[in-house]
C-alpha cells in the first residue's frame, strides 16, 4: 500500500492553480491556505500516485465528505443526499414554505465543467 507523502509549497500552489483557486468538487473559491489537496484516487484504498495529475484542490466539506471515495462513488453519496434530508421534518417545513427549493439537476462536478469549457475551447481554435 502506497503511504502518503508531504505536499511540497510549489506542489500546493500547481494545484490551487490546477482550477483557479476553485475547489475541483463544488467549485468554490478557495483561499491558498484554505485549499486541501485531494487525492483523486485514493493512496490507501486504490494504490493512487503521490503526483500532480492525482492532486485536486478541495474545500474542506468536500474532501472530507469524499475521504477516500472514488469520483464515481463520490457522486453517488452526494445523489442520495436528497433522498435522505427527506426523512427529516424540519427540511420538510422548509420546503413546504419555500425556503428550500429542491431539483433533479445531474451531480457535474466543478473540474468536469472546466474540463468541457478547455475543450470547446481547443475545438473553437482550430476552426
Amino acid at each position: 500500500m502506497s503511504q502518503r507523502k508531504s505536499i511540497s509549497k510549489a506542489t500546493r500552489l500547481k494545484v490551487y492553480e490546477k482550477y483557479d483557486g476553485h475547489c475541483a468538487y463544488c467549485g468554490c473559491t478557495l483561499e491558498l491556505k484554505d485549499m486541501q489537496v485531494d487525492h483523486i484516487q485514493s493512496v490507501y484504498w486504490y494504490n493512487g500516485a503521490n503526483d500532480i495529475e492525482n492532486y485536486n484542490p478541495a474545500c474542506r466539506m468536500c474532501n472530507f465528505y469524499k475521504s477516500t471515495m472514488t469520483v464515481d462513488d463520490f457522486r453517488k453519496q452526494l445523489g442520495t443526499l436528497l433522498l435522505r434530508l427527506e426523512k427529516v421534518f424540519i427540511f420538510r417545513l422548509a420546503v413546504k414554505y419555500g425556503l428550500i427549493k429542491k431539483t433533479d439537476n445531474p451531480i457535474e462536478f466543478y473540474f468536469e465543467n472546466q474540463n468541457k469549457t478547455d475543450k470547446e475551447s481547443e475545438n473553437n481554435d482550430k476552426d
